[in-house]
């Protein structure tokens, strides 16, 4: 049954319980959507973005519900625990619309010099050398100031970061099997040794638990900034809660400061800006895209796996016959191309082909009489980006249907009636299931 609840206003509301506590609008009563209404707001979460909001107005920026000099109020709430409907997954904190928000609207805006960066872990003298990578340097920087505790000037955002264990990246999970025959567990056991190497060179006093950590809030939450003058990496505090979706083409902004008159300040840092890809209707999640990326790719580096992904794929691997007699000339122009001729992967989407897989594939098919018809000896003379011939595409969509076969042959081959339903199933070992059931679906 629905409760309907009478809202009132206040200044700076921190999570879901602003549902409770928005204006009333017209005089009319609101009735917030059913996960909204679900969450415990009383605990320990609420304070925590309570203490997040008090952080962003003291260093100025603008979260509050009421209007201000020049400032319209802030359209956006941090909920403690939202809900991805479509996929009917708990997606933890993220950003809702206290009010209808209009496309390409400005959401928030916030200096730069808030956000965790390089240039602030060399200010504090973490960096080793001046070329030391970004991730690198901005992991040391978050370890060193979680470390700090209460004395951090980010330990209001660092108390609200997930953990290792609810972001969960399968670079963090104890066991790869329910990965089997996935191109992801490979792709993990590299992460793994990847970040095991950096951290022995880099950062061996930091734990191999913490160094995880670092880096998943990073690969999940780190964004690019780019504006007319400058480029760089940075955990941006309160926009980075914003969570993924494949449709939403949100996005976030760095802007340059900009002295309108002469006693405006000349040496304001650039402005963190996030525009509405759409509009929104109260109560609504605001997504943002995290860029194109398969199942794989999510699950790795943000612990999720998507049913509805339109960008999901598959990498699917191919390689020449050393006993072709026209092997060295493809295993040459292939090289002076960028690519390998022995064992060459490319994404294989559920509804198209890659167009470089396909021209690929017609050079490795293509044989000394079609290459003599094509009146050349050199494949360099060859457009692979049309048919060659009927039989030459025929041979690559079988070749293609070998491949789809024989990497479907790395699955198990469990029935539907011997696994359990999702919902008896934990978290990590229902996002393994999706990602291998949409991956076989592909193949």
């Amino acid at each position: 049954r629905l409760e309907r609840f009478k809202i009132k206003p206040v200044s700076v509301v921190a999570d879901d319980s602003w549902a409770e506590e928005l204006a009333l609008a017209a005089g009319k009563e609101e009735i917030a959507p059913l996960w909204l209404r679900k969450q415990d707001s009383s605990g320990d979460a609420r304070a925590k973005n309570e203490k997040l909001l008090k952080w962003l107005e003291e260093n100025g920026v603008w979260v509050s519900e009421e209007s201000g000099w020049n400032q319209a109020p802030h359209p956006l709430a941090l909920a403690t625990s939202t809900f991805d409907e479509l996929e009917g997954e708990d997606s933890g904190r993220g950003l809702v619309a206290r009010r209808a928000i209009t496309q390409d609207q400005e959401l928030i805006r916030l200096p730069s010099s808030l956000c965790l960066t390089k240039a602030k872990a060399q200010e504090a003298g973490l960096l080793e050398s001046e070329d030391e990578n970004e991730y690198i340097a901005i992991a040391k920087l978050l370890v060193t100031e979680k470390e700090k505790g209460e004395n951090s000037f980010w330990s209001a955002y660092i108390d609200v970061l997930p953990s290792l264990e609810e972001i969960s990246p399968t670079f963090a999970w104890e066991n790869l099997d329910a990965l089997q025959g996935s191109p992801c567990a490979s792709a993990t056991r590299s992460m793994i040794n990847k970040l095991n190497m950096e951290r022995e060179q880099f950062a061996p006093h930091i734990s191999k638990q913490d160094w995880e950590w670092a880096f998943s809030i990073l690969f999940s939450r780190a964004i690019r900034l780019t504006s007319a003058s400058t480029e760089f990496l940075a955990l941006v505090p309160y926009v980075d809660f914003i969570n993924h979706s494949p449709f939403s083409s949100s996005y976030v902004g760095l802007e340059d400061s900009k002295a309108l008159f002469f006693w405006d300040p000349q040496d304001e840092p650039p402005q963190v800006v996030l525009y509405s890809d759409r509009s929104y209707k109260k109560f609504d999640q605001v997504f943002i895209s995290y860029g194109p990326k398969s199942n794989a790719d999510l699950l790795l580096l943000y612990g999720f796996a998507l049913d509805r992904n339109p960008f999901n794929s598959v990498s699917v691997v191919f390689g020449a016959n050393q006993q072709d007699p026209l092997y060295n000339e493809k295993k040459n122009f292939a090289e002076s191309n960028g690519r390998q001729i022995a064992n060459e992967a490319f994404p294989l989407y559920a509804d198209r082909f890659p167009d470089e897989m396909l021209q690929y594939l017609r050079m490795l098919c293509m044989n000394k009489a079609e290459l003599v018809k094509a009146g050349t000896t050199q494949l360099a003379d060859v457009d692979f980006s049309t048919i060659i011939s009927i039989e030459n595409e025929i041979t690559v969509l079988e070749t293609l249907k070998a491949a789809c076969e024989s990497a479907l042959l790395n699955y198990p081959s469990k029935d539907k009636k011997d696994q359990p339903p999702p919902a008896f199933l934990t978290r990590n070992l229902r996002m393994a299931t999706r990602l291998v059931v949409t991956e076989k679906r592909i193949l």
